[in-house]
């Protein structure tokens, strides 16, 4: 099956599956990203002659539903060749306003130069963790001492199934997304494959956000890095510059860092556009890849496994 036909037959079980999805909650929303997270079942059924008011069984029926407006795309605004009064021609108004040299109103644009202005995630069957992740949570600062990563932290991440990283796997395997690889290192030991992250749409070089995950499976967190991964570390920094000259993206426009804690444990280093800002950015999450490498190669090879490492913690909640 060729990419195309694949691509299309993709499109259309999502598309069944969205047309069967049933609305039952809010989970979370962030204005900032203009992102809601929606809780919900996929029926066993589109038709709405006979809809039962089925209960979200986690692991089953249970659908989470990521509804996300997407960066405008300078390109593909100049690419249209459009003047202003035939860009927003069709531009609906609902509200606006006007002071002096200054008005503002919403509306609505049916614009070719301005779609997809939608992504749409989902998450099938979604179990309770998917669920607990995407919940509105309250946030607290937690200074981990190597003590309490001990006691608490490596339990908690001893004790994930690998089913919670299968995704991963069939990355690194190439069962999926084998056509969106952007580079590969295939040495077991310091190589690593680079793909292109779900958030980016892949055409804002603005907003490139790329993803290294390495082909070693016993690396997690940057709690298990030391001195012995610099030829890994060296080498992903290196070829991340290589990845991102495919999208005009220079080396000194880069930023990589790693997540801790990260949002899954199979080691993985965010590269992204300086350009691009966002929370997984911010101080309490985000370690820099070249402090990652000078602290266990200037500092001390086991600087991770000593050392208090602040992050921002979440519980579930309400605000």
């Amino acid at each position: 099956m060729d990419s195309d036909t694949n691509n299309t037959t993709t499109l259309s079980e999502i598309e069944g599956l969205l047309r069967r999805f049933q609305f039952k909650e809010v989970l979370s929303d962030d204005t900032s990203s203009k992102t809601i997270w929606l809780l919900g079942i996929i029926a066993a059924t589109t038709s709405t002659a006979n809809i039962v008011d089925e209960p979200v069984v986690v692991g089953h029926n249970a659908a989470i539903v990521v509804l996300e407006r997407m960066a405008f795309s300078p390109l593909a605004i100049a690419k249209a060749g459009c003047s202003l009064p035939t860009l927003l021609d069709t531009v609906l108004l609902a509200t606006g306003e006007r002071n002096d040299v200054y008005a503002w109103a919403t509306g609505d644009a049916s614009v070719a130069a301005l779609k997809p202005d939608l992504r749409i995630a989902l998450t099938y069957p979604a179990t309770q963790k998917h669920i607990d992740k995407h919940r509105r949570q309250l946030r607290k600062w937690v200074s981990e001492t190597p003590e309490l990563y001990a006691r608490i932290t490596k339990p908690f991440i001893d004790s994930q199934p690998t089913s919670r990283v299968q995704w991963v796997h069939n990355i690194l395997s190439k069962q999926v997304e084998s056509e969106h690889i952007v580079f590969e290192d295939p040495d077991p030991d310091n190589g690593f494959i680079i793909v292109p992250d779900l958030k980016w749409d892949a055409t804002n070089t603005d907003n490139m956000y790329l993803v290294a995950i390495v082909h070693r499976r016993d690396l997690r967190s940057l709690r298990d890095l030391t001195s012995n991964h610099l030829p890994l570390l060296n080498n992903l920094r290196s070829k991340a510059a290589v990845a991102a000259k495919k999208y005009g993206v220079s080396s000194d426009q880069l930023r990589l860092y790693v997540h801790y804690q990260p949002s899954y444990y199979h080691l993985h280093v965010h590269i992204t556009n300086v350009l691009l800002e966002g929370k997984g950015m911010l101080a309490g999450r985000a370690h820099l890849l070249d402090s990652v490498i000078d602290n266990i190669g200037n500092i001390a090879s086991d600087y991770n496994q000593w050392t208090t490492i602040p992050y921002v913690g979440i519980t579930t909640g309400t605000r």
